[in-house]
């Protein structure tokens, strides 16, 4: 878990990210529009813009979240925590379960401020869940890896 100074729940993604040096102010109000105008998350905008890198963006959204990051790639998946949740929650919510934890399942997501998500997958996994924020890429790779079939092809940069 991320140190309690550093938790900034209540900042917004987008304070957090000129705060940190990682966006100029201009270009985090472009993507806003762009954001809003195209229904679609902030983040996501300014990855595909290359403003921002998704490793940043991942570090950053948990310690907004007060989450670890997961470095996925880094990992090798225990088939048992993979095992404790459906393929078809898995795909859906972008979240893989990867090992346990003094008896809790540990489930990296890609995005763990949807709400909807985090209550599907603690229905789901018995014993108890504790979540962590990996890159959305390594998370499509770990799927795969885990239920078959190719990753998701990267967007262009």
């Amino acid at each position: 878990m991320a140190a309690a100074a550093k938790y900034e729940s209540d900042v917004p993604l987008g304070e957090l990210l000129v705060r940190a040096g990682l966006v100029a102010p201009n270009d985090l109000y472009a993507a806003l529009a762009t954001a809003r105008a195209a229904g679609r998350r902030l983040g996501e905008v300014l990855v595909e813009q290359g403003l921002v890198g998704e490793r940043d963006l991942a570090r950053l959204v948990a310690e907004q979240e007060g989450l670890d990051f997961v470095d996925l790639a880094k990992l090798d998946l225990d088939p048992r925590a993979v095992a404790l949740l459906s393929e078809q929650t898995a795909r859906r919510y972008r979240a893989i379960p990867f090992r346990f934890d003094e008896g809790a399942v540990v489930v990296a997501m890609a995005d763990p401020t949807d709400t909807a998500a985090l209550d599907a997958i603690v229905a789901e996994a018995p014993g108890g869940v504790r979540f962590g924020v990996a890159m959305g890429s390594e998370v499509d790779a770990a799927l795969a890896e885990a239920f078959g079939g190719d990753p998701p092809a990267k967007p262009p940069s």
